[in-house]
């Protein structure tokens, strides 16, 4: 909140109903005319009525530190106007007050005198002439003054001066005669005019104190001055920005105090100057100037401080109570299914992994859900509540992913957008940057990317000053980065870089026990998007089709595999011949290899060959067969020989050309190796 926010709230509340308190100060004749009128006033005001003057009347009024206003009259007025702080309302002689109190005077004596304090009255001078009337008129300054042109008068004959009441007073003791100057209506105006000034400065008062207590709240730290640069405001927390008391820096130049923040220039140029940035200390802070411009120009200029720190945990707090679940992040560790040993290991390292600020590379075929691993993670961690940014490395050419990722200033490039573009790893702040195929990542941009790892920071394209960034990155890919290192393609300090805490997706193969309920999860789920009103498990025929099939595309293939058959099946009442049939002819590659005999026990259920390799023992050759019975009797160790010797003779007819191969075996690459592996 700013002060300027601070000046526009609805101002003031209702004034305090205590009553002003205000303090009469006279000797003699004018104490005992405020003692008259102010019971008149009394419902107003609280009056007290002090018979002192000068130093004595001075210092009682600063050892009670509550009055409001004070009410006084001739040199004892001036003389309190100089040494105190508290307005100080004088009581006015009019013209017509001085020719009554002469008047009363003449009636006495002709020979009069008028003594009046600091200057004498035109209105009076021009009466006297206008009736040819010889009556002097003489001036004082102080007591001493008064004193002396007393004794003169009495030595040159007067017998009646008019004057104030301490010159009546001296007259009288003198051995003349006083005629009180101020009339009855003189000093009724002059209290009149104190409760007013007395309820106008609280109404200022509380004004002051309400802006005050505002301003007392604020984290932000303000300062006002005057033109001059002199501190006339000055919170709590610009206290503790600046380490200086409020009373300690008040009437004191700003400039002095903190070098660097003067406010000179901006009421100079009656512009201000906003979010600024300035190293106070140790920390950084956001510096506001504003001037303070009237009617009669500008009349001082606020400061305004703001911790840069607090502004950051302002935008965490707006982001973390905008949703518990950001945009982008669609899956938790959970969501990672499986109860095999392999995936229950996964999420208990996922979870630690999770905890921490480590970059982690996520290892694993394609398919195998590193994605949903690496949102899971973000969900996990303490940077739930900011971005999950995910970019795929092997998607954009090299000068396009440049942009993506570290952004650009506007004018970089031809077709740059105005005003530039963030770049991933800002839009990222304070969350996660998620890396896919990280591996396929052109050699250029891996340079910029480890700079960015080490530095924490990002130099926009175009840009000259490097933006800190608080980001944590995972990577994934499905290629053997150590391998890539040796061969010069992936940067071997980046892969040191990303290779902090390393995570591997299992394959599907690998977790056969999951794949019964991750077939019937992913089935439930297919049905439910084609608004099936009631799911059905997976019929048992297409369950032992499942089960055989290798599964080389891992989780997507078996995904895509489901839906499939839902859309297939769904609505419709198969018998078991007629839905083996629709099957093959939607999902092909289940029946590339026939599902091996239970008693024969097989390889873990894979299942990807194709008929050839097993239902036609006869085309096993004899030195094969024999060798495989030389070393494993069993039925099914005697099943694996033969398909492995059937594979190495198709192979050698393809010339080693794998590919064709497995297109004659109707088997994947993966179980080709497998199978000569064995």
């Amino acid at each position: 909140m700013t002060l300027a926010s601070a000046s526009a709230a609805p101002l003031p509340p209702p004034p305090s109903t205590a009553r002003p308190r205000i303090w009469t100060v006279g000797i003699s004749r004018l104490t005992r005319a405020f003692a008259e009128l102010i019971p008149s006033y009394t419902a107003q005001a609280e009056f007290r009525v002090l018979d002192k003057g000068y130093e004595a009347a001075a210092s009682a009024i600063a050892r009670d530190g509550r009055v409001d206003v004070v009410v006084a009259g001739g040199s004892n007025g001036a003389y309190l106007r100089q040494h105190i702080d508290v307005p100080v309302v004088l009581v006015k002689v009019t013209g017509f007050d001085v020719m009554s109190a002469l008047a009363t005077a003449r009636r006495i004596s002709p020979n009069v005198a008028l003594v009046t304090h600091a200057s004498t009255y035109a209105e009076v001078d021009e009466f006297l002439r206008a009736f040819s009337l010889t009556i002097p008129t003489y001036t004082y300054l102080t007591e001493d003054d008064a004193t002396v042109r007393v004794r003169a008068l009495k030595e040159e004959g007067v017998r009646v001066i008019v004057g104030p009441g301490m010159v009546t007073d001296l007259a009288e003791r003198f051995g003349l005669v006083g005629v009180f100057l101020y009339s009855g209506n003189a000093v009724r105006l002059a209290l009149e005019d104190a409760i007013e000034a007395a309820r106008l400065r609280r109404i200022e008062a509380t004004r002051r104190d309400y802006v005050n207590t505002i301003l007392s709240h604020l984290n932000e730290g303000v300062a006002a001055v005057d033109v001059e640069g002199r501190i006339q405001s000055f919170n709590p927390a610009m206290e503790r920005f600046l380490g200086i008391t409020a009373p300690a820096a008040a009437g004191r130049k700003l400039a002095a105090l903190a070098p660097g923040l003067g406010l000179e220039g901006v009421m100079q140029s009656g512009t201000q100057e906003l979010e600024a940035i300035h190293r106070l200390g140790d920390r950084m802070v956001v510096v506001n100037r504003i001037p303070i411009v009237g009617e009669a120009g500008t009349t001082g200029a606020v400061l305004t401080i703001q911790d840069a720190n607090a502004i950051h945990r302002v935008d965490r707090n707006l982001r973390s109570r905008s949703r518990a679940r950001r945009a982008g992040v669609r899956y938790t560790l959970d969501d990672l299914a499986g109860a095999s040993a392999a995936m229950t290991d996964l999420r208990a390292l996922a979870r630690r992994y999770a905890m921490v600020d480590s970059t982690v590379l996520i290892g694993g075929e394609s398919g195998t859900g590193k994605e949903v691993l690496a949102q899971g993670m973000h969900d996990a961690s303490p940077r739930r509540a900011f971005p999950f940014v995910a970019v795929n490395c092997a998607a954009f050419p090299e000068t396009l992913l440049e942009s993506e990722l570290f952004g650009y200033e506007e004018g970089a490039f031809t077709g740059a957008r105005r005003g530039g573009r963030a770049g991933l790893f800002e839009s990222a702040h304070n969350g996660t940057l998620f890396l896919d195929e990280v591996g396929d990542m052109p050699p250029a941009l891996q340079t910029r990317l480890l700079r960015v790892l080490q530095e924490k920071q990002v130099l926009p394209i175009g840009g000259l000053e490097a933006i800190p960034v608080n980001v944590r990155v995972i990577a994934a890919t499905h290629r053997d980065l150590s391998a890539l290192v040796r061969d010069g393609t992936f940067r071997q300090d980046l892969y040191y870089r990303l290779n902090i805490l390393r995570i591997d997706m299992p394959p599907l193969r690998e977790r056969a026990q999951d794949l019964p309920d991750l077939a019937e999860l992913l089935y439930r789920r297919a049905q439910e998007r084609l608004t099936i009103a009631r799911p059905m498990p997976l019929p048992t025929p297409v369950r032992k089709r499942l089960a055989d099939y290798a599964w080389p595309g891992n989780i997507r293939e078996l995904e895509n595999v489901t839906e499939r058959i839902a859309v297939m099946i769904a609505g419709r009442k198969l018998d078991g011949a007629a839905l083996l049939r629709d099957l093959q002819a939607a999902v092909p590659e289940l029946f590339a290899m026939p599902p091996a005999e239970p008693d024969l026990g097989g390889d873990s259920g894979d299942g990807s060959e194709s008929a050839s390799g097993v239902s036609n023992p006869g085309a096993v050759g004899a030195a094969g067969y024999a060798s495989a019975a030389g070393g494993n009797r069993s039925l099914a160790g005697v099943a694996r020989a033969s398909q492995a010797e059937h594979i190495r003779r198709v192979l050698a007819e393809c010339g080693g050309d794998r590919a064709a191969a497995c297109h004659l075996l109707g088997i994947s690459a993966t179980t080709l190796w497998r199978r000569l592996k064995a």
